[in-house]
């Protein structure tokens, strides 16, 4: 009796922690984060700013850290001047990103912008906003 009651037990905590429709929500909300993610760096690295209004959350703010001081933007402070540098030829830099933290309405990404005689880390907060998500945050260094 007892190891059937153990067989049990052990089917039921194998099921629910392999629900399928758990891992696809998973996956949805992190291709989610990833996409705007990339919308961001193609803003800053290509000057494609088609509706880049619409991918900062209205509470948005960038905090740029260089030489030991902190530089605050706003929404509209870098809406302007994202516009400004729409449709640039492609930067000589490489960027790259990882989303490091993803739950159901939250997501951090590292995103690395290489260039020749420097590196720029903006660290991504985005928060999900009904189905899409925003970007809410940016904290830029310069390591």
């Amino acid at each position: 009796m007892k190891t059937i009651i153990t067989s049990i037990l052990t089917a039921i905590v194998f099921f629910f922690n392999s629900n399928p429709s758990k891992a696809e929500t998973t996956l949805r909300l992190s291709a989610a984060a990833d996409h705007t993610v990339s919308q961001y760096i193609n803003a800053i690295t290509k000057g494609q700013v088609d509706h880049v209004s619409n991918l900062f959350d209205n509470t948005f703010i960038q905090n740029v850290t260089s030489q030991g001081k902190v530089s605050k933007f706003t929404k509209k402070q870098v809406v302007t001047f994202l516009k400004a540098n729409e449709n640039i030829e492609q930067q000589k830099c490489v960027a790259s990103y990882r989303v490091i933290e993803a739950s159901g309405n939250l997501a951090i990404a590292r995103v690395e912008v290489k260039y020749p005689d420097f590196t720029k880390v903006d660290y991504v907060t985005l928060c999900r906003d009904g189905l899409n998500w925003k970007v809410n945050q940016i904290t830029t260094v310069y390591p």
